[in-house]
């Protein structure tokens, strides 16, 4: 069934619509020039007819030996005279030319000579064709004095062409020349050929129409399968592809192209269920003390001791909570690009120094010493909280995954031109080769970092924040001789390179 909305059809009408245009020009020009290339023919023939009759009698005009021809024809009254003798002469010539040329010139043409006086001197036409062709003197006269000149005349609706050349001999006029051409074949021919163009150019159109459809049925075929395919991928069901014909044509590119596009919704989208599985399972552990403090509270009469301890356990809890959705919601920002910065330029040294500060008695808890290097120098263009919160995270972890009496330590250096580094080094545990690259990815946690605390989003929310501040983070680690994370953040143009 034919979708007269469907973008086969359109192309389809649109071509047929495109060769109709072109074929109806081409056929316009090529009956016009054919035409006057007929018409252009025919009064060329003519003039050549009268010039080759005029060439025939010549000679025996002038060289005739006679004492009768050997002088110009007699002017009485202001016109030529023509004895008959020379007309009897001048036709005797012609027929002789005649019979050297073989060929019936009647067929051809029809001929008659006249004198300027409208004196017959020469014709090949019958009486009735005489009344026909040339039957007003009067109207001749200008086109005969003139010379070379052509009019058309009509005979029952049938057009003849007419040709005068007018014959001088010695810069005196002596007599006209005057050729008949009938048309009718010229115009039956013309009539037959704009009668074929009539019907075959429509036909020409329905048939291309045909082709134009079989032709765009066949090359967009590989579309419908992919339209049926397309009808297959779901939000729930993304492991179906589009059908390649590996042909590297328009339609193959295309489909590999949303192929690619199909396979990045896939990784989304299984990213996306696996955070919210994430997620969830984090809220449930909170939410499961909070709710079994509640039931306990409720099930007896408690103390205020109790009840302060129970408050506290909720309080913690709440807190913890409130940490992983603002963990959350910095994530979501980040991968919208919504995440805002109030950038300055930051001496990097006091932005460090405080955050040492910070986790300084955490890290003696922990008997954990931290040293910072950093140079002077160092300048950044960034968010002073942000930062803050980055090296804070990494400080966090480095403690955490180092055993008392260890070292962490924060090393800085301008490492290029533009560029700072700065490193954070522990003495822990260190990390598996093979874990590495999965650093970063929410909620991800080494086998190392299952006993300790945490929902695996802080090494996640570093990255982002290096992306913000178009930064990049790097991780060397070994297993028992601890990690190193190196922070690579633009430095302020007017820094200089040490």
């Amino acid at each position: 069934m034919i979708q007269f909305h469907s973008f086969k059809f359109r192309l389809t009408l649109w071509y047929a619509f495109m060769l109709t245009v072109f074929l109806a020009g081409f056929a316009f020009l090529m009956y016009t020039e054919f035409s006057r290339a007929l018409y252009r023919d025919v009064e060329r023939s003519m003039h050549d007819e009268a010039r080759s009759i005029e060439d025939a009698i010549e000679p025996s005009f002038l060289e005739r030996k006679d004492s009768r021809f050997t002088a110009l024809p007699a002017i009485e009254k202001g016109t030529l005279a023509f004895p008959p003798e020379f007309q009897a002469n001048v036709t005797q010539t012609v027929r002789e030319w005649e019979k050297k040329q073989r060929v019936i010139k009647r067929s051809l043409f029809l001929v008659r000579m006249i004198g300027l006086d409208r004196s017959l001197i020469l014709t090949n036409l019958g009486g009735w064709e005489r009344d026909i062709l040339f039957p007003d003197y009067e109207r001749d006269s200008v086109l005969m004095e003139t010379g070379d000149s052509y009019q058309t005349i009509h005979f029952e609706k049938n057009p003849i062409r007419l040709y005068y050349h007018l014959v001088k001999f010695r810069g005196r006029p002596f007599f006209v020349i005057q050729i008949a051409k009938p048309l009718y074949e010229i115009e039956k021919t013309l009539n037959r050929l704009k009668l074929i163009m009539v019907v075959f150019i429509p036909l020409g159109a329905a048939l291309a129409c045909l082709a134009g459809w079989f032709l765009a049925k066949r090359f967009l075929s590989p579309v419908d399968r992919m339209i049926q395919q397309a009808h297959k991928i779901t939000a729930a069901y993304l492991k179906s592809r589009l059908p390649r014909t590996f042909t590297q044509d328009e339609l193959d590119r295309l489909a590999e192209t949303l192929n690619e596009m199909i396979d990045r919704l896939e990784t989304s989208t299984r990213a996306v269920q696996e955070f919210s599985s994430n997620v969830s399972h984090e809220f449930k552990t909170p939410l499961a003390i909070i709710r079994g403090e509640i039931d306990l509270a409720l099930r007896r009469a408690r103390s205020q001791e109790d009840l302060q301890k129970t408050i506290s356990v909720i309080s913690e809890e709440v807190d913890g909570l409130i940490r992983l959705v603002d963990d959350l919601m910095l994530l979501v920002r980040s991968d919208a690009k919504q995440l805002i910065l109030q950038k300055k330029n930051l001496t990097l040294t006091p932005v460090l120094e405080q955050v040492l500060r910070l986790c300084q008695e955490h890290a003696r808890r922990a008997g954990i010493s931290l040293v910072l290097e950093v140079p002077a120098a160092a300048e950044v263009s960034g968010d002073e909280i942000y930062l803050k919160r980055l090296f804070t995270n990494l400080l966090d972890n480095a403690i955490k995954f180092t055993e008392s009496g260890g070292k962490v330590t924060v090393h800085a250096e301008i490492s290029k031109p533009g560029k700072v580094t700065v490193t954070v080094e522990d003495t822990g545990i260190g990390i598996d080769p093979k874990t590495l690259a999965s650093l970063g990815t929410r909620f991800y946690r080494a086998d190392q970092a299952r006993s300790k605390d945490g929902a695996g989003l802080g090494l996640s929310i570093v990255k982002a924040i290096c992306d913000a501040h178009k930064g990049a983070i790097r991780f060397e680690s070994a297993l028992s001789r601890g990690t190193k994370v190196f922070v690579d953040l633009p430095l302020v143009a007017t820094t200089p390179f040490l």
